[in-house]
């Protein structure tokens, strides 16, 4: 398959491997979320001697072992031998003191396990080396912690990486991509339940429907992504079972720290561990609006990632009637309605936000925001509290935007209903805009920002 997207980190990729000076880049980011195949693409074409190595689950001996036969075979050298990773370190650096040398080291941790001196032995080949040599070296790997311990002030190779790059599952924009020939219904569809994940949307297969994509790929018990969501938690995590709680507690709404720690299977400490665990994953994130961001109590938790979010909402829980049922069956008592009225709905607000986001930075929202989120209130009238989901904050103030994941076009009924509100709570909003499935009917664009599905994919 082509490759898709990631044209900026490709294009600093590119830019590092052709400078005339040494390079030290770190490329790290969830499971699957396609850090080996960027790097692959950067150095499709490249020039002088690339050596690649994938580290595997095993002893340091036996890494280091492979490594070296890598080394060797690069330099069609196999009559030499190294007795450390310093030698060898030491060899690379000087070779590529004599031409251009690329070393690419995927799975980092692998070769690591828990000993930093084996960072030490590359922030001192580094700086032994750097001005001498050009090497370009790139680690690259998917052990959350690891990776990002890397770069903590305290750890050796700080300040060493002339390029981080953390890579991010695709937006819907670019998740779209893998979808071509489909509609922009489906391309919504597939893009809320399989969410950004390269891997996951190259398992969708073409020739079928987005639901029977799902009643393949999610419905059966052991489907594949099922057990792709299980690897991905137990990669990093001791204890599977306290992810699970967490993660079916989230995503049916109960968000804040201390709902969570009620009834935690485990330890007292427990739920923050996994929660810190799940965040330094980019599986959970900690969610302020924007309007309250110092208050903790109005903070909550919330899934990232869209696969994990209808998972734990419809799946989990259902084991049993998963097992006992046919897949069609089971979609269609249990998963086509709530799509409809529940999940789809709250997704159209995620979009919402990523294509915001992607026009403020393509320059074309003016005034620029600079923050995004939610908004909340207190409805004193009604004796309760509220919250707008999509809202931004810039220079002039705060413009939120209403999101219709409905059948029928949005009209000046429902702008009047939001205006109504607005001004009866007396909220500060100097701008009102809609997001809208199925489009518009006899609203003044000039008036509202107007953007209905199709606009989003344009």
């Amino acid at each position: 398959m082509q490759f898709v997207g990631r044209q900026e980190e490709l294009k600093k990729l590119r830019q590092k491997l052709e400078s005339d000076r040494s390079e030290n880049i770190l490329v790290y980011g969830r499971r699957r979320v396609g850090k080996s195949e960027l790097i692959r693409e950067a150095l499709k074409n490249a020039d002088g001697v690339v050596i690649p190595y994938v580290c595997r689950k095993a002893p340091f001996a036996q890494n280091f072992s492979g490594l070296a036969k890598a080394v060797t075979h690069a330099f069609d050298e196999s009559y030499v031998t190294f007795q450390d990773l310093a030698g060898l370190l030491a060899y690379v650096f000087r070779r590529a003191s004599q031409q251009k040398v690329i070393l690419f080291i995927d799975e980092y941790p692998f070769l690591r396990e828990d000993d930093p001196s084996v960072d030490s032995e590359f922030q001192i080949a580094i700086d032994e080396y750097q001005h001498d040599a050009g090497l370009k070296l790139i680690l690259c790997g998917s052990y959350m912690d690891t990776m990002q311990k890397l770069v903590e002030s305290s750890a050796p190779l700080f300040g060493r990486f002339s390029e981080i790059l953390k890579v991010q599952p695709f937006d819907y924009y670019d998740a779209a991509k893998f979808f071509p020939e489909r509609t922009n219904e489906e391309r919504f569809f597939l893009y809320s339940v399989f969410g950004g994940i390269p891997f996951y949307l190259l398992q969708v297969q073409n020739d079928l429907t987005p639901e029977e994509n799902v009643e393949q790929l999610l419905i059966p018990e052991g489907a594949m992504l099922e057990s792709e969501i299980r690897l991905q938690l137990t990669a990093e995590l001791s204890k599977e079972e306290n992810a699970n709680y967490v993660l079916e507690k989230i995503a049916s709404g109960i968000g804040k720290y201390s709902d969570l720690a009620d009834n935690f299977p485990g330890s007292s400490n427990g739920v923050h561990h996994t929660l810190t665990k799940l965040v330094d994953m980019d599986l959970v994130e900690k969610d302020a609006p924007i309007n309250a961001a110092g208050n903790r109590r109005k903070q909550r938790y919330v899934i990232r990632d869209a696969l994990l979010d209808f998972y734990y909402s419809y799946l989990f829980r259902e084991s049993t009637a998963r097992s006992v049922l046919p897949a069609k069956r089971f979609y269609e008592m249990n998963l086509r309605a709530k799509m409809e009225t529940e999940y789809l709905p709250r997704r159209f607000e995620q979009v919402a936000k990523e294509y915001l986001v992607r026009k403020n930075r393509e320059g074309q929202i003016q005034p620029p925001f600079f923050q995004i989120g939610r908004f909340v209130y207190n409805d004193k009238t009604a004796h309760k509290n509220g919250e707008f989901d999509v809202v931004t904050e810039d220079e002039n103030g705060y413009c939120s935007y209403e999101c219709k994941y409905r059948k029928n076009p949005v009209d000046m009924t429902t702008v009047h209903e939001e205006e109504y509100q607005i001004s009866s709570l007396g909220l500060p909003f100097h701008r009102l805009g809609f997001f809208s499935r199925s489009g518009f009917e006899g609203i003044n664009p000039g008036k509202y920002p107007l953007i209905s599905l199709d606009d989003i994919y344009r």
